[in-house]
C-alpha cells in the first residue's frame, strides 16, 4: 500500500510538471500572437484542383496546353491581410499570376514570368537560362495598405487588390510545363498583417466563379460565308489572360467543305535569352465549339514546325466528309513537297463533357503570348472587335480590324472550298489578300 501511495504521489507530481510546462508554453504565445506558430495548409491543399486546358472542362476557348490553379478569398473578412506567395519558378514555356475581381471576372492586376524579380541568390529562368531551382516571392496587398508599409515589404513583386473588391481570385497559368506542376511544388500561400507585417494565418480558400461561365450560343449571319476573316478579340470580362492577345474567326463547316487558313505565324524565340524583345513568346491555333466554348483541337508553334517567315496552312474538314481519305493524302503530298500544312479533322458528333454533340459551328483562336507592340505586325496593334457581329463592325476600320488587312501575310485568313475544288487546287490555297 505504501508503495502504491508513493506511485500515486509521483504521478501527481508529473501531472503538475506537465501542467506547468503547458502553462509556460501558453504564456510564450503573447496576446499579439508574435510568437504563435502559424501552420498553413500544404500548397496543393491551398490552391484549387488543377484546371486542365485539354480535358474539355474549361470554358472560353482555352489553349489545350495550359494548366491553371486558382485561390479565392474574402477581402472583406480579411481587410487587414496581405498575402505572401512563395515558390519556385516552374519549368515551362510561360507562366504568370493574374489577379481578378471574382464577382465580376475582371482582371485587376498580374505578373508575367519575365516581370517577376527572383529572391536573393536566385535568377529568373525566364530571363537567363538556368537548370537550378530558383525562387520568388509575390505579395498581394489591399489597395488601402499604407505606402509606408508597402515600402517595408522585402520584395519588388507587389499586386494590389482594388478598393471595393469583396472577393479576390489569383490564378496561376502555366503553358507547356514539364509535368502537371512544371517540375516544382505549387507556391505556398502565407499571410501578414498589413499594419504590423507580422505573420498571420492565411485566409481560408473560397469557391470561385472561375468555372461558372455563361454559354449562350447565338447563330451569326456570317457563319455561312465562304470567307473566314480574323479579328482581334476584346479582353472580355471572364478572367482574361492579360499577357495574351487573340485573333478569332468563326464559321459553320459543312461535310462537303474544306476550310483553309493561310498565314505566316509570328516568329518565336528559340532560347530564353531571346525572350526579351521577342515578337511573341508562344503561338497556337485552337479550335473550339461555339455551342459550349470548350476547345477540342490545338496546334502550337513547335508542333507546326514552321520556319521563320514561312507560310503555314491549317486545313480543317469534318470527320464526316466523304472524301476524308483523299484530303489526308493531299495534305501528305503537299507536306512532302515542302509545304507546311496542318490537318485538323473536326468531329461534329463528338460529345462534350456535358454530353452534347459539339456541332458544326467552329471558333478558331490564334493566340499570341506576350506580343510585342513595337513589332510592326503585332496583333496587339489591331483594334478590338466584339463577338456580336464582327464582320459588320470591322467595316468601320478594316485596315485595323481585319487581320489580313492590318497585318499582311502575318494575319490569318480563311476560305471554305468545296472538297473537289480543294483536291484539284494548287496556288488557290494562297488566298488573295
Amino acid at each position: 500500500m505504501k508503495k502504491n501511495l508513493k506511485d500515486i504521489s509521483f504521478l501527481i507530481k508529473l501531472s503538475w510538471i506537465a501542467l506547468s510546462l503547458f502553462s509556460i508554453s501558453l504564456q510564450a504565445c503573447s496576446d499579439d500572437g508574435k510568437d504563435e506558430q502559424i501552420v498553413n495548409p500544404s500548397p496543393k491543399e491551398q490552391w484549387g484542383k488543377t484546371l486542365v486546358g485539354g480535358d474539355g472542362t474549361i470554358f472560353a476557348y482555352p489553349d489545350l496546353y495550359v494548366n491553371y490553379w486558382e485561390y479565392t478569398w474574402s477581402t472583406v473578412d480579411n481587410s487587414d491581410v496581405a498575402l505572401r506567395i512563395k515558390g519556385a519558378f516552374p519549368k515551362a514555356r510561360f507562366f504568370s499570376f493574374s489577379l481578378y475581381d471574382d464577382e465580376k471576372g475582371d482582371a485587376i492586376g498580374g505578373l508575367a514570368d519575365n516581370e517577376i524579380t527572383p529572391d536573393d541568390g536566385s535568377v529568373n529562368p525566364f530571363s537567363v537560362t538556368s537548370t537550378d531551382e530558383n525562387y520568388f516571392t509575390v505579395y498581394v496587398v489591399p489597395e488601402g495598405m499604407p505606402e509606408s508599409q508597402i515600402g517595408k515589404i522585402p520584395s519588388k513583386n507587389i499586386l494590389k487588390v482594388k478598393a471595393g473588391v469583396q472577393r479576390a481570385t489569383i490564378v496561376i497559368r502555366q503553358y507547356l510545363g514539364v509535368d502537371e506542376y512544371g517540375g516544382v511544388e505549387l507556391p505556398a500561400i502565407e499571410a501578414i498583417d498589413i499594419n504590423t507585417l507580422e505573420d498571420k494565418q492565411a485566409p481560408i480558400r473560397m469557391n470561385s466563379n472561375v468555372t461558372n461561365f455563361p454559354v449562350n450560343y447565338v447563330p451569326l449571319w456570317s457563319d455561312e460565308n465562304l470567307l473566314v476573316p480574323f479579328f482581334l478579340a476584346s479582353p472580355g470580362a471572364y478572367y482574361p489572360n492579360m499577357s495574351t492577345d487573340y485573333l478569332y474567326g468563326r464559321t459553320i463547316l459543312k461535310d462537303d467543305q474544306v476550310l483553309v487558313i493561310n498565314f505566316v505565324p509570328v516568329p518565336i524565340p528559340k532560347t530564353v535569352e531571346e525572350y526579351n524583345g521577342a515578337k511573341a513568346r508562344y503561338w497556337s491555333i485552337c479550335l473550339g465549339s461555339a455551342r459550349d466554348t470548350h476547345s477540342y483541337y490545338s496546334i502550337y508553334d513547335e508542333q507546326a514546325n514552321v520556319p521563320d517567315d514561312a507560310y503555314c496552312s491549317f486545313i480543317v474538314c469534318m470527320k464526316q466528309n466523304p472524301k476524308l481519305d483523299e484530303i489526308r493524302k493531299k495534305v501528305e503530298t503537299e507536306n512532302a513537297d515542302g509545304y507546311h500544312w496542318q490537318l485538323i479533322v473536326w468531329d461534329r458528333e463528338k460529345l462534350s463533357v456535358e454530353g452534347n454533340p459539339i456541332g458544326d459551328c467552329i471558333v478558331i483562336m490564334y493566340r499570341n503570348i506576350l506580343p510585342n507592340k513595337s513589332w510592326e505586325y503585332s496583333i496587339s496593334n489591331m483594334i478590338e472587335t466584339p463577338y456580336g457581329d464582327p464582320v459588320n463592325t470591322s467595316k468601320e476600320n478594316p485596315d485595323k480590324m481585319i487581320a489580313h488587312k492590318a497585318l499582311g501575310k502575318y494575319g490569318p485568313y480563311g476560305y471554305k472550298f468545296n472538297t473537289d475544288d480543294f483536291l484539284e487546287g494548287g496556288l488557290i490555297y494562297t488566298v488573295a489578300r
